[in-house]
């Protein structure tokens, strides 16, 4: 197969190059970076209790040239999605992080409350976190699969490093005094590079009038168990939008992404995602193609997440199982979404 989507799937096979993730990528990254504040590195979590139709993340982000830790986590369902609403939310911007000689990442308590161990590299490890009364977590994460990494100069990670990885989460969660067993597939990825911030400028030279702009992420991702999972990124545009990569593993098998089309129905009220499709095609010419609806979600701003009830096609037939959406836009963009679905 030579072109689909409107893509040259072979100069993509030719071109796109991958980092090797090694048991060292376990740790920080401080050394890989420049002495530029924006450096980050993150580490996230998900799982998900699907009769409950509920959410959780553990997501810690360190600053390592600014000192700084941002994160925390946070716990949704379908009874709320806003911020000050949600079951759990303890999201801290501005901690202290320790100097580099004092971390490991391989056995670390975050400055947010978010302790990560790892008990096999690269492919086992504990998540705890206490906040007594509230949200309490004994999490372990065992990987179906070894690390996706994102192809080198790809959206939305152009620079830096990035993987994803699928996996099976048991444990359990105590919210609010009640525990909850945790046994379920989901996703968690980890990044180390450049992500500025700051107010976008205009040229002395532009025209007064600020031209739409079109940005943000669309990150879909569903694990169903052993050999069966798939991840796609997409680039947030008009009614289609493009799959710039991911993975698919299927009947054990595994392979990149490399092309695909995403198609967002929205609340035309709210702007929240109502159901998603997803055509795709990965290195050894597998399609893939899935249709989701949201069941839960959590917001924040012009974006946010949604657990998802997805179907598609396995190595063995039809497939039923429990994921995410993430869809997060640029103001331009999120307009532009609400404007077509009020049409």
């Amino acid at each position: 197969m030579t072109e689909l989507f409107g893509v040259d799937l072979d100069r993509l096979r030719a071109e796109r190059t991958y980092r090797a993730i090694e048991p060292a990528d376990d740790d920080f990254h401080d050394e890989e970076m420049s002495d530029r504040w924006w450096e980050t590195e993150t580490c996230w979590f998900s799982w998900n209790v699907p009769e409950r139709a509920m959410g959780g993340w553990t997501y810690c982000q360190a600053r390592p040239n600014a000192n700084l830790c941002n994160g925390g986590a946070w716990v949704w369902d379908d009874r709320a999605a806003y911020p000050w609403e949600l079951a759990y939310r303890a999201e801290y911007s501005g901690l202290q992080l320790a100097p580099r000689a004092e971390r490991d990442m391989r056995d670390f308590e975050w400055p947010n409350g978010v302790h990560v161990r790892v008990l096999e590299p690269l492919r086992r490890y504990a998540i705890s976190y206490a906040d007594p009364g509230a949200l309490e977590l004994d999490l372990h994460f065992e990987a179906l699969m070894d690390p996706n990494a994102h192809p080198t100069g790809v959206v939305p990670f152009v620079k830096g490093v990035h993987f994803d990885q699928a996996g099976h989460v048991t444990g359990t969660m105590t919210l609010h005094g009640e525990t909850i067993g945790i046994d379920c597939y989901s996703v968690r990825d980890r990044s180390w590079g450049p992500r500025p911030l700051g107010r976008p400028r205009r040229a002395r030279d532009a025209p007064a009038a600020r031209p739409a702009t079109f940005g943000g992420v669309g990150y879909s991702f569903c694990a169903a168990g052993p050999g069966e999972a798939w991840l796609a990124y997409a680039v947030p545009g008009p009614e289609v939008e493009p799959v710039a990569c991911g993975f698919l593993l299927r009947g054990g098998t595994y392979a990149h992404v490399l092309a695909g089309e995403r198609r967002v129905q929205v609340d035309p009220d709210t702007g929240w995602p109502l159901s998603v499709e997803i055509e795709a095609v990965d290195d050894l010419d597998r399609r893939l193609s899935v249709r989701g609806e949201a069941v839960s979600r959590h917001w924040r701003g012009h974006g946010g997440d949604s657990l998802v009830r997805w179907r598609w096609e396995g190595a063995h037939g039809a497939l039923e199982a429990w994921g995410e959406d993430q869809t997060y836009l640029s103001r331009d963009q999120w307009e532009a979404t609400r404007r077509r679905a009020r049409r």
